[in-house]
């Protein structure tokens, strides 16, 4: 039976066969038999397949079994997605006389573990259809955010009914464990891990202690750079726009770290995170949102509940109307000058360093560009940067500072310091603030102090220790990093400042090359340091970040030290191609 002909008169004889004369004689019965196995023969094209008929037919049809199979979990699986979307509801009841908002899913916090303990299997046999396994998990931890009851009215307070139970908790890690480890700018991710933030804050807690640990290890990345080009970072400012909720909770996180543990790093997160949020804010679509999202983000005094205001006044750009504007409004709020927490006013101005070196730079004493010294601005200065120290009893004498706009010679700075560790008022080891005015005093004096002068201060910047004699430096790989990433974080600022105390661009680019010049000796005996170590797994991307770093310095600034840093930087590129890192 391998022709046409015989398998159409095959069909052809099942389809005239009478009903009643095959129910009547047993050899009817074993006639239908042959005819059928000699139809199921004929068509089998797989031995072993329990559906070989079905195999055949779709064969004819340019289908396999496997399409077809996918094909039914494809419908299964958004037939499940569908339901659990429409359990969602939102609905306007009436409470007495006043009128509830109800957000919330049909199905209940006990159906909803089972719910989600019903889908972490299912998604377990998911491994090989990401598109599909994703919308399931999105829409299976929406309904678990959606049995959390809302409810706001304009008489009530809001309330919110969260049943948190082990058995839920369990479910929830269960579902957090088949959440991409790689994270992309689509759309439906981003809300998923908005929304597994909010079922589960310990993973928000982890991702932002992940970002940290990445921060650290990575000490000559230009950080804002990094939050908007790396893919992961970038997806946590998004997210973090998506939800002021949770960058106001990320705040009050970091800032808490940094009370506890006085960090730079924790500091400079902070701060890089507020500055990229306001960025993306002013520019979605640069971040890649689209303009229905863009335009409904949410104004920017939505993230900062607290002190919005003065927010505004720290987002101008940097001038010396604008400097005793923001004083005036700190001395203002003097009720809550002694908090210190996310709420305060201090916590807001630790977010936006610029202005504390630009305070630094007028304790310098001079004029130039469009910024025009008075004496003032010195004394307003010394308060702003004696708050800052310390905003609670600001033990840290004014006059004390205001002495470095009438005094700077690096000998004398080095009385200056003297004076404050023997006064004892601010740990000048430990406090990493007080030694970064020097970075603005710098900027503000780089045409009267050499080299050496530079070298000496730098280093004590990073380091927290003065010495006399440049010559006597014996540095270890800390340090080493710690001078290069103090160079770098000078010539930042410069840039940053400059900006506003200059009218052209090219003012701005010989007045940072000047300062260049002056610290490109100390920054080259912190590299040929680090060259001499080698390079490992656990300190390669140390070097290529310090590699990148390098060039780009240098391209800035390139008909100055092409000659200075040639050496330096092909080394490190030998160093880095022979360790295959």
């Amino acid at each position: 039976m391998s022709n046409l002909l015989e398998l159409t008169g095959l069909f052809s004889r099942l389809a005239s066969q009478d009903q009643t004369e095959n129910a009547g004689t047993s050899n009817a019965d074993q006639s239908d038999d042959v005819l059928v196995a000699a139809v199921n023969q004929s068509l089998n094209l797989n031995e072993q397949s329990r559906v070989t008929v079905l195999d055949t037919a779709l064969s004819l049809m340019c289908f396999t079994a496997p399409q077809v199979f996918d094909s039914v979990i494809d419908y299964s699986v958004n037939t499940l997605v569908s339901v659990l979307s429409s359990s969602i509801n939102c609905k306007v009841s009436r409470l007495g006389k006043a009128e509830v908002l109800r957000i919330g899913s049909s199905i209940s916090a006990l159906d909803c573990v089972r719910v989600m303990e019903s889908c972490a299997d299912v998604l377990e046999k998911l491994t090989q259809h990401g598109t599909l396994s994703r919308s399931l998990l999105y829409a299976v931890v929406r309904v678990a955010v959606m049995t959390t009851q809302f409810q706001y009215t304009v008489q009530l307070t809001p309330t919110l009914n969260l049943q948190s139970t082990d058995i839920r908790s369990h479910a929830l890690s269960k579902l957090v464990h088949y959440i991409p480890k790689k994270v992309s700018i689509d759309n439906q991710e981003l809300q998923l891990r908005l929304l597994i933030w909010y079922l589960v804050p310990q993973t928000l807690v982890e991702n932002i202690s992940q970002l940290l640990q990445d921060v650290i290890g990575r000490p000559f990345i230009s950080l804002n750079e990094e939050l908007y080009e790396k893919i992961e970072w970038r997806s946590v400012i998004i997210c973090l726009a998506l939800s002021p909720l949770m960058f106001i909770e990320t705040r009050a996180l970091l800032h808490s770290w940094f009370l506890h543990s006085g960090l730079d790093s924790v500091l400079e997160l902070q701060t890089g995170l507020v500055t990229m949020l306001l960025d993306l804010l002013s520019r979605p679509m640069w971040w890649g949102l689209s303009t229905e999202v863009g335009s409904n983000l949410p104004f920017s005094h939505t993230y900062f509940l607290f002190n919005h205001q003065l927010v505004k006044t720290l987002t101008q750009p940097l001038s010396c109307g604008g400097f005793l504007e923001l004083v005036h409004k700190i001395k203002d709020s003097a009720p809550h000058i002694s908090m210190v927490d996310h709420k305060s006013t201090w916590a807001i101005a630790m977010n936006f360093p610029d202005w504390f070196y630009f305070a630094s730079l007028l304790l310098s004493g001079k004029s130039f560009g469009t910024l025009q010294h008075t004496s003032s601005c010195s004394s307003t200065a010394a308060w702003y940067i004696s708050w800052i120290l310390d905003p609670i009893g600001q033990t840290v004498p004014t006059e004390h500072l205001e002495k470095v706009s009438k005094m700077y010679k690096s000998q004398t700075v080095q009385l200056w310091l003297k004076e404050f560790q023997d006064s004892k008022t601010v740990n000048i080891q430990k406090n990493t603030m007080f030694r970064r005015i020097t970075l603005g005093v710098l900027i503000g004096c780089y045409d009267s102090i050499n080299e050496d002068e530079f070298e000496m201060l730098l280093h004590y910047v990073a380091t927290g220790t003065i010495i006399r004699s440049t010559e006597s430096q014996h540095i270890g790989f800390k340090e080493a990093v710690k001078g290069a990433c103090v160079v770098f974080h000078l010539t930042d600022i410069a840039e940053r400042i400059s900006d506003s105390i200059f009218e052209t661009r090219e003012i701005v680019v010989d007045f940072i090359c000047q300062i260049k010049f002056k610290v490109v000796k100390y920054l080259i005996k912190c590299v040929d340091k680090l060259i001499k170590f080698e390079i490992d797994q656990k300190n390669g991307f140390l070097f290529k970040d310090l590699h990148r770093r390098m060039l780009r310095w240098r391209h800035q600034g390139k008909y100055f030290f092409n000659g200075y840093l040639d050496d330096t930087i092909n080394t490190i590129a030998s160093k880095l191609h022979c360790s295959s890192l």
